[in-house]
């Protein structure tokens, strides 16, 4: 956009440009410029625009688009001085708003007498060519504005600019409309990746004005306005505001929100260019759609990635029968028939399982494990054999696969397999037979391969013979039977288990001679305590006593029973059938113990002295104080 000088300098150019773009040449004065670059923005007719001196000015202030202005050159002065010089030696020069600053050493070096004004509208520039003329310049030199004007008033005018200017001038607006389309592309892809999201996002500038937004978002805000970008968003719905978040006062805080009846999780974050925040944005995820996420990856992590971890490294024992028992178990996982681990609570029949499993061919494929008392009987044919649509009232649509399905090519692990109802028993037995399994609801077979390992703490035998188990089914599965020893019968084990988590908690040398001393003295009491609860129980106080001596390093035996009272509480009832010792040397030996016991100052003291002496035997140390148990019981609580 210019005027006709510059409009007819530059039609070589627009002609050499043809095929490269579309440029028009608009004549337009000052006044005119804005409101027919706005006509051509509105009807979406241009790109960019290449203009001069005021005009250039005016657009790049009032516009959006882009705009280029075709620059003066060194070399376009020096050109114009020369082209003046043969008017005469007077020359005017008006420049846009500032000075030209070569101008004055090209004027001195071509022996000129330079007359330099300045002017900022069209006023200022009749103004400033009237002044020339009273000076009696011989030419002047000037946009395409001032050549207009000085010629109109017949006086010797130059126009600064030249060809190449301009030519430079559209080099520089095709490459800026060249990087405006990749920009514009971008963000049409950016656009319709925001449109399909299934969560409602919003982008925002540094004035918090709205920049992106996506249709989920426009709804939640209840806005179809078309023009939304640009308005602010807080001004829309104070609830998303992100001014805290772009005053770096709150920094990506997700956290949960009310918004049109629902419940939302918004997470935000902020966007920033050279370490600056220059925007932000905000997300809103429905808050059912992460539950139900949340369920589907609990479910495909069950179905697809149950793995077993341990291995028969994890397993610790020194005894001789253990040892048997997992030499045993590796000859047993090399070959295909199923399994029986028999074995009491706490004893690592999951243990076993999982290090059979990992010992086997079947290592990388599918370990899955339930626990046949868990599920009440409504629910455990459903969860092992699966379901099709419609089994049943709230089976899921489409369908699921059960726990027999998802164990193919694997292991299926089923613990407390005493507990399975006599129904599923039999349903479970053609499964072990035909190696296939029909889903409720369903009369197709689905061949399967799997091993099975089942795991109980009763006697099955007993159960046959009760009816409360399948004969055909414990054949079956007592193929290769595991027997696990308790922990009472691995005394050796009991103590290692326990200096081996004590000892790995407390380092320093006092920590250490404090250990042993403790060692020392719960040692005989771990040995003859009955351990009902096994390793399970055995880890449960092993903590307990930890925590007791992360807090004091030194502790009493008092403080031990109070502690872990179950270790000496409960030796009697589990040893109750064996023998005590009546003989008369044991009855000089609780003489000889009980006038050690006497020097104690106190009956408490007397009590947990002959406890020790007993090795944490109520009988024993009552018969060592010559006092019944009641009175023993007594004496350990007194105050």
């Amino acid at each position: 956009m210019t005027y006709y000088k510059l409009r007819e300098l530059a039609e070589p150019a627009i002609f050499q440009y043809s095929n490269r773009a579309n440029i028009r040449s608009i004549d337009a004065s000052f006044e005119e410029t804005l409101s027919i670059a706005r006509k051509l923005i509105e009807n979406n007719e241009v790109d960019a625009f290449v203009s001069a001196g005021s005009n250039a000015s005016i657009l790049r202030e009032h516009l959006q688009l882009p705009v280029i202005s075709i620059e003066v050159s060194g070399y376009d002065l020096l050109r114009s001085l020369m082209e003046a010089k043969r008017y005469g030696k007077k020359v005017g020069v008006i420049s846009f708003k500032n000075a030209l600053p070569p101008l004055k050493e090209f004027a001195s070096l071509l022996n000129l007498d330079l007359y330099e004004l300045n002017y900022h509208s069209p006023n200022e520039a009749i103004a400033c060519i009237e002044e020339l003329e009273k000076e009696k310049v011989d030419v002047i030199i000037g946009s395409s504005l001032i050549f207009d004007l000085s010629t109109k008033k017949n006086l010797n005018s130059i126009l600064v600019y030249s060809l190449d200017s301009i030519h430079n001038a559209f080099d520089q607006a095709l490459e800026v409309c060249r990087i405006k389309k990749l920009e514009s592309n971008r963000f049409f892809q950016i656009n319709n990746i925001l449109q399909t999201l299934p969560e409602a996002v919003v982008a925002v500038d540094v004035d918090e004005r709205i920049t992106a937004i996506n249709k989920k978002m426009k709804m939640i805000i209840s806005s179809s306005d078309s023009n939304i970008y640009g308005k602010v968003l807080s001004e829309l719905n104070d609830v998303l505001s992100l001014k805290k978040v772009l005053s770096k006062k709150d920094i990506t805080t997700p956290k949960a929100i009310q918004l049109g009846g629902k419940s939302w999780f918004a997470v935000s974050a902020q966007i920033f260019e050279n370490d600056e925040i220059i925007g932000a944005t905000l997300t809103l995820y429905d808050s059912s759609l992460i539950t139900n996420a949340d369920e589907k990856i609990r479910i495909f992590e069950r179905n697809n990635l149950l793995q077993a971890r341990f291995t028969f490294s994890d397993i610790l024992g020194n005894e001789d029968n253990i040892k048997e028992t997992i030499h045993k178990a590796k000859r047993y996982a090399e070959s295909q028939h199923d399994i029986l681990i028999i074995g009491e609570t706490g004893t690592g029949k999951e243990l076993f399982a999982q290090s059979i499993h990992n010992a086997s061919s079947k290592a990388n494929k599918p370990f899955i494990a339930i626990n046949c008392a868990s599920f009440p009987e409504t629910l455990i044919e459903s969860e092992l054999f699966g379901h099709e649509e419609g089994a049943f009232t709230g089976s899921k649509k489409g369908g699921r696969r059960g726990l027999i399905e998802a164990a193919h090519t694997g292991t299926l692990f089923l613990d407390e397999i005493g507990d399975m109802p006599l129904s599923l028993q039999t349903r479970l037995l053609r499964v072990l037979q035909e190696r296939e399994i029909t889903r409720l609801g369903s009369t197709t077979p689905i061949p399967i391969d799997i091993r099975l390992i089942a795991a109980t703490h009763q006697n099955l035998k007993l159960h046959v013979k009760e009816k409360k188990f399948r004969q055909d089914l414990f054949f079956r599965l007592n193929t290769l039977q595991i027997k696990i020893p308790p922990l009472r019968e691995r005394k050796q084990d009991i103590y290692e288990y326990f200096k081996l988590k004590i000892t790995h908690q407390f380092q320093t040398d006092q920590e250490q001679a404090q250990i042993r001393k403790l060692l020392e003295l719960i040692s005989p009491y771990l040995s003859n305590y009955f351990w009902p609860g096994n390793f399970r129980e055995l880890e449960s106080i092993t903590n307990r006593i930890v925590l007791l001596l992360s807090e004091k390093i030194s502790i009493s035996f008092e403080e031990l029973l109070n502690e872990i009272p179950e270790i000496f509480e409960l030796n009697d009832d589990f040893n109750s059938n064996e023998p005590l010792e009546n003989t008369e040397s044991d009855a000089l030996k609780h003489q000889e113990l009980s006038l050690l016991i006497e020097k104690e100052t106190s009956k408490k003291q007397q009590a947990l002295k002959a406890m020790k002496l007993a090795h944490g035997q109520h009988i024993k140390a009552s018969n060592i104080l010559g006092i019944s148990r009641t009175t023993l019981w007594r004496w350990l609580n007194e105050d």
